[in-house]
């Protein structure tokens, strides 16, 4: 019934004719176009959203990177004391307040912050330091459950690999357009009940 009436509209801007084999010819390309409007919209229908953030399951479980999870805390309000312990780390934010000082003048209180920049790379080694810090693991695992539980999620508490699936997840939809309203909350909801989520909870079943 949808493919007759789609027809019956499409056949209705083709100008009047009594030419035969026109008139086939316009019913042909009318055709065409209903077959091509049929296999776009079962490929969308076949698309997971995975495939809209054009990411393998690979890309959602990797750990994330300790100096992104610093800067999207930070984003939040959520500061990591203790991230000052690692050398490389330190460095980098005092020179950042130097440079600050040196361009603004002396200040009482900074309010600047080197994270406000961005992220940065760190030598591998130190990034693992940064991701082993209980402080920065509590607060993370807090912040996951915080999210997971906006979105519906109502199981035990996370684990860091499922907190760093929900966390690459989020990454990846801030670097996407929205696609319609509530796309972003379908996606975290589906992260939160799919397969690999709920393995990541226990890696070793």
């Amino acid at each position: 019934m949808h493919d007759q009436e789609s027809l019956d509209k499409l056949q209705q801007s083709w100008p009047e004719t009594t030419d035969y084999l026109r008139r086939v010819g316009q019913v042909n390309n009318d055709l065409a176009v209903l077959r091509e409007i049929s296999q776009r919209d079962e490929y969308e229908a076949s698309l997971t959203w995975l495939d809209h953030l054009a990411v393998g399951v690979e890309d959602l479980t990797k750990q994330p990177n300790p100096v992104t999870v610093l800067w999207f805390l930070h984003r939040d309000g959520m500061e990591i004391a203790s991230a000052s312990q690692v050398d490389s780390y330190r460095e980098i934010r005092e020179e950042f307040d130097q440079e600050q000082i040196r361009l603004n003048g002396e200040s009482s209180g900074l309010s600047w912050d080197v994270l406000d920049e961005g992220p940065f790379n760190l030598p591998d080694s130190d990034e693992q330091q940064l991701w082993a810090l209980p402080e920065l693991q509590q607060k993370f695992l807090a912040w996951a459950d915080q999210t997971a539980t906006r979105h519906d999620y109502q199981g035990p508490a996370l684990t860091l690999a499922q907190g760093s699936i929900l966390f690459n997840v989020c990454l990846f939809l801030e670097q996407e357009p929205e696609q319609s309203p509530g796309w972003a909350e379908e996606c975290l909801r589906s992260a939160l009940s799919s397969d690999f989520f709920e393995k990541a909870a226990n890696p070793t079943k």
